[in-house]
């Protein structure tokens, strides 16, 4: 009875919660508080089939969904495990010093009848997921996979077409699997994609499940949102700052819940341009390569402002639908081989080049880290042993800016330097600009 009324909760308040949170849905965000954010290498992530990422050192974080590796393609009957392919990436991740994030469903077809339903015997979850811990908790003497994810897109009807409360009695169960192999593994709740308006009442659903009287949230250890925006808002494209957005209203949706502002967010998919619905034969809208490599540029940026602490980019080897095309427009290789870096590809090295070792800091002390003005003007701040790097791009217009007067150099989303005159206005817009400077 007690479980009953509780679920009974977040009937009452759905509607009136996902109304309010959606009324904001196309305002800007910025943080609400200075803070200070070291940029940890990990925040590099990507999704990758042909681990053609593991060459160029670009890449800190892993996560494998679409490669071969869910519960079913690994357990091919009762008991018994392929693991091959498995072996093959964590071995390919490890020599590069790469972190595995393994998603662990989908349920295979002796335990359910489709691998979107939750498993007919609980104990064959728990079984599996403790034969992958303690096959991965060591690999060539160190950890092989250090985050376990419960499950992909938790509130989408392709991929989980069980309940809130099954969901969440799988959580407690991964958690319980995970910790009693390998205590100090991640344990990352199942993912929920955030930009339409049932996906936005899962969020909701699972923020206010129970387990036994416990928040389901209070099971994982990091929680997991699938940020794309849509392709378009009216006329206007869904950009990173779209996404920001995406990523305001499910913290305000999960705070409602009781999940503490402090608990860790991975932005675990993100891309631009794509589709709602089912994906068949539908394509992205082309944008130009400057676009895309501004993109991201500006999601890597935006995501660690925002205390976002791994964001995995949907896919580095995006390749051709059957019709053509592609599913999401911004490429970070060529979709004919999956290895030739495009601009975009390119970018995020680039990205990790302006970021990595330095810490994200507010415009001014009362500010917080790429914080925007009243012209749609931002500004980012990353402060490092040697001196500032101030990015700054407009999303929608041009705009003059004024360098710091001991600014040396700036480059922009091709990666090529040049040298400027510290205190001289330069004319930025949607292509982030790093300027750097000795103070």
């Amino acid at each position: 009875m007690r479980l009953a009324r509780l679920q009974l909760v977040p009937a009452r308040l759905l509607a009136v919660l996902v109304a309010a949170v959606l009324a904001t849905a196309l305002l800007p965000t910025t943080p609400a508080a200075a803070a200070k954010i070291k940029i940890d290498r990990r925040l590099f992530g990507v999704h990758d089939s042909g681990l053609a990422s593991m060459a160029n050192g670009n890449v800190g974080s892993l996560r494998l969904w679409d490669t071969g590796t869910t519960w079913r393609e690994i357990e091919t009957s009762p008991g018994v495990y392929n693991w091959n392919r498995l072996d093959t990436i964590v071995t390919a991740a490890q020599g590069r010093g790469v972190e595995v994030t393994l998603v662990l469903g989908m349920t295979p077809s002796f335990y359910a009848s489709s691998p979107t339903a939750m498993p007919a015997d609980l104990g064959a979850w728990y079984r599996y997921v403790t034969a992958v811990v303690q096959r991965y908790r060591s690999w060539n003497g160190k950890r092989g996979i250090h985050a376990y994810q419960v499950w992909n897109e938790a509130n989408v009807v392709n991929f989980w077409t069980g309940t809130t409360l099954q969901m969440a009695q799988l959580t407690k169960a991964t958690r319980n699997a995970v910790k009693a192999q390998d205590k100090d593994a991640i344990v990352v709740g199942p993912a929920f994609a955030a930009r339409i308006g049932e996906q936005i009442r899962g969020i909701t659903r699972f923020a206010f499940a129970r387990v036994n009287g416990v928040p389901a949230w209070k099971f994982a250890d990091v929680i997991s949102l699938n940020l794309y925006p849509l392709p378009k808002y009216g006329t206007k494209l869904g950009t990173p700052e779209y996404s920001m957005t995406l990523l305001a209203r499910a913290r305000k949706l999960l705070g409602y819940g009781g999940v503490p502002a402090s608990k860790p967010i991975w932005n675990t998919e993100v891309n631009y341009g794509m589709q709602t619905g089912s994906l068949g034969g539908t394509r992205a809208t082309s944008i130009t390569a400057e676009r895309q490599a501004a993109y991201v540029l500006r999601t890597y940026l935006l995501n660690a402002a925002r205390g976002v602490k791994r964001v995995h980019w949907y896919t580095y080897n995006m390749g051709f639908l059957a019709s053509g095309g592609t599913l999401g427009n911004t490429l970070l290789t060529n979709p004919s081989d999956g290895r030739t870096l495009t601009l975009a590809g390119k970018a995020l090295g680039l990205a990790r080049s302006w970021m990595m070792g330095g810490t994200m800091v507010g415009p001014s002390r009362s500010a917080a880290p790429c914080s925007v003005d009243g012209r749609g003007t931002y500004t980012c701040v990353i402060t490092y042993a040697n001196g500032v790097r101030r990015v700054y791009w407009n999303p929608t217009k041009k705009v003059t800016i004024r360098t710091a007067r001991s600014a040396t150099f700036m480059q922009g989303v091709y990666g090529v330097k040049k040298k400027i005159k510290g205190g001289s206005t330069k004319t930025v817009d949607f292509r982030p600009v790093m300027v750097r400077s000795k103070s």
